[in-house]
């Protein structure tokens, strides 16, 4: 007889003082019987630790977004420009460390259908890359990190998804980004 039971609101798969890892565990402990939506639901449920200001919010597409400590938006946006000076200067260092791309791109997209009425004072937010997918998405209100993506022996493979490793030291790296 099936006897559903309360959620156990303390769930733990294996201890881990890094974030990303105890994420990564936690997926690799259940494998693919669940999708992004109950994955998000479990990771929720299980005891995560919070690193560097950051905290779980969702798992979806094989990337894991994060809350971030409480920004003043003129930290990330001069009167001209896209970005901040030094938070650039932090995430050219960031992406040189990790050998990805830098990019500012809009945080909303304008197109022919939908043009932007005032694309000068269009904010942006910082994403580094390889050469297949945007790795983090760096952004004053949350922070993404792709934790499954494609590599260069996947490429032929639909949908093929390996793990994106960057080191445990990533977010500690990507918490200056967000100090005041």
């Amino acid at each position: 007889m099936n006897n559903p039971s309360a959620p156990n609101a303390h769930v733990t798969f294996k201890p881990s003082t890094h974030l990303l890892d105890a994420i990564r565990a936690t997926r690799e402990s259940v494998g693919d019987g669940l999708n992004d939506d109950e994955l998000t639901r479990l990771l929720r449920q299980t005891t995560l630790p919070t690193e560097a200001g950051f905290a779980f919010l969702s798992f979806s597409s094989g990337i894991v977004t994060l809350s971030v400590p409480h920004q003043d938006l003129a930290n990330w946006y001069p009167e001209q420009g896209w970005i901040a000076p030094e938070k650039e200067k932090i995430a050219r260092a960031i992406a040189e460390k990790y050998g990805l791309l830098l990019g500012e791109p809009p945080d909303r997209p304008s197109s022919c259908r939908y043009p932007c009425s005032d694309a000068a004072n269009t904010r942006h937010h910082l994403e580094l890359r390889n050469r297949w997918d945007a790795i983090i998405v760096a952004h004053p209100n949350y922070l993404k990190v792709r934790m499954f993506g494609a590599s260069p022996e996947s490429r032929y493979v639909w949908d093929a998804k390996t793990p994106v490793l960057l080191g445990p030291a990533l977010l500690q790296d990507l918490s200056a980004l967000y100090q005041p």
